[in-house]
């Protein structure tokens, strides 16, 4: 199967999961899983007859995945897909040394952008806090 776009729904549209029923929600969420599991599988996986009937394939989105020159401008169609499943995978990935491709390297990055939001978050605190002692919010 197509590795499953991480901003798109199944009924075709482009960050529309906000419109979607609950069934087709939950469809979506074990798509999702599903794709995850099999990467993870493939990632792992070293047999050239394996039995899973999808593995060759993800085997060879991962490879495309390394390999594609488009990369470096954002990336093809394959590649967001796939990078899509790598950040599923990591965000529950619980390893200190995970197999997974770019699982640490996505890790990081997620850690890094929540500690940036959390400086924000700060920030914004002590500036109403600041107008507040100082009288200027309005009750």
């Amino acid at each position: 199967p197509k590795p499953v776009d991480g901003d798109s729904s199944q009924n075709g549209g482009g960050g529309k999961s906000a419109q979607l029923t609950e069934a087709q929600r939950r469809e979506r969420q074990r798509h999702i899983r599903l794709h995850v599991q099999l990467l993870e599988h493939a990632s792992l996986c070293n047999s050239s007859q394996c039995n899973s009937s999808n593995c060759a394939k993800m085997k060879q989105y991962l490879k495309h995945s390394k390999e594609c020159k488009l990369k470096q401008q954002g990336g093809c169609k394959i590649c967001k897909r796939i990078i899509a499943l790598l950040r599923y995978h990591a965000q529950s990935c619980k390893n200190k040394v995970c197999p997974i491709p770019q699982c640490l390297a996505i890790r990081e990055r997620i850690r890094q952008i929540a500690k940036q939001q959390q400086a924000m978050d700060d920030r914004r605190r002590q500036v109403m806090n600041r107008q507040y002692r100082m009288g200027l919010v309005a009750n």
